[in-house]
């Protein structure tokens, strides 16, 4: 097994913003590992299934430890994704024609919908919908939320083991908006779903694909004392800014990924910085009107 010190820094910066931010490294690593290091796509995906689904073990281990885990509501969802992913990664190997040829196609598809998932998810503010205070609380699960979360299963473990990209976002907004559960077990429960859906398209990889073990390894190396050292970093980073750079990274990576023309890169720049803009525009307070004198009339200090 050959290892790459390339891979490892990169594995290590990846890591540093999974720990700093709880973004899944699948939608990094693949596109770095397929335009930096030239690693033919099948090989790429079929690695960084491998990896994720290593990493994804310790992570839910450890939030399965803090009771931060909806046990009822992750199996629902991979009962939909675990058979989803492996048809996927059968799909990817034994359906497709030349998939060196039609994997970044899709993988930059996929980049440049989880960059804009990102965005919207880090920037754009729907009353009550990202406010930590306002989310649900843990509740039972009717039948339309199991129907919900083995559909949702389908869709996006099939697209997971296609292309390696999209667990954490994908299936985290939907954690986070469609469901009865808590703020704090948002990420203990898409992690431990994480684990399972990885795990499965990880086996058949093996089975199937074309994993390389010492891309494996090297980028481990590099991550898991990323994500200890970016975790414990966690409540002093810019969160905000941190997941726009990787949402502009994860969009600037499809379109090449896709050989998109240049003026694609010029609309993508146009929509950043409006979005950047009202952002900004936003978070500047207005200054606090003066208060009244006391001895001024009642009707006066009325506004």
């Amino acid at each position: 097994m050959d290892i790459n010190i390339g891979m490892i820094a990169a594995g290590l910066a990846v890591g540093l913003l999974v720990g700093l931010t709880g973004m899944g490294a699948g939608s990094l690593m693949t596109p770095i590992l397929i335009s930096v290091f030239g690693i033919p796509a099948g090989t790429a995906v079929g690695s960084d299934l491998i990896y994720a689904a290593i990493t994804k073990v310790f992570g839910a281990a450890r939030h399965h430890q803090l009771k931060n885990v909806n046990r009822e509501l992750g199996l629902w969802m991979a009962a939909g994704s675990v058979p989803a992913a492996i048809c996927g990664v059968f799909t990817l190997y034994k359906v497709l024609g030349n998939i060196d040829d039609i994997l970044p196609v899709l993988i930059g598809i996929v980049l440049v919908t989880v960059g804009i998932a990102v965005a919207v998810r880090t920037f754009v503010t729907i009353p009550g919908l990202w406010d930590a205070a306002k989310l649900p609380t843990d509740g039972e699960l009717r039948r339309h939320h199991k129907i919900l979360a083995v559909t949702i299963g389908l869709v996006f473990g099939f697209i997971l083991g296609l292309t390696s990209v999209g667990s954490g976002v994908f299936f985290g907004m939907a954690l986070v908006t469609l469901f009865p559960l808590a703020a704090r077990r948002v990420v203990g429960t898409d992690l431990f779903h994480a684990m399972m859906v990885t795990v499965a398209a990880g086996l058949a990889t093996l089975l199937w694909g074309t994993p390389d073990f010492g891309v494996v390894g090297s980028i481990l190396i590099g991550s898991i004392p990323g994500i200890l050292i970016g975790s414990h970093f966690t409540n002093r980073a810019p969160e905000r800014m941190l997941r726009g750079a990787i949402a502009v990274v994860l969009a600037a990576s499809g379109l090449k990924t896709l050989d998109a023309a240049p003026y694609w890169y010029v609309i993508g720049a146009a929509v950043i910085l409006v979005v950047a803009g009202v952002y900004l525009a936003k978070g500047v307070k207005a200054p606090a009107p003066a208060s009244a004198p006391a001895s001024a009339p009642a009707e006066l200090q009325q506004t």
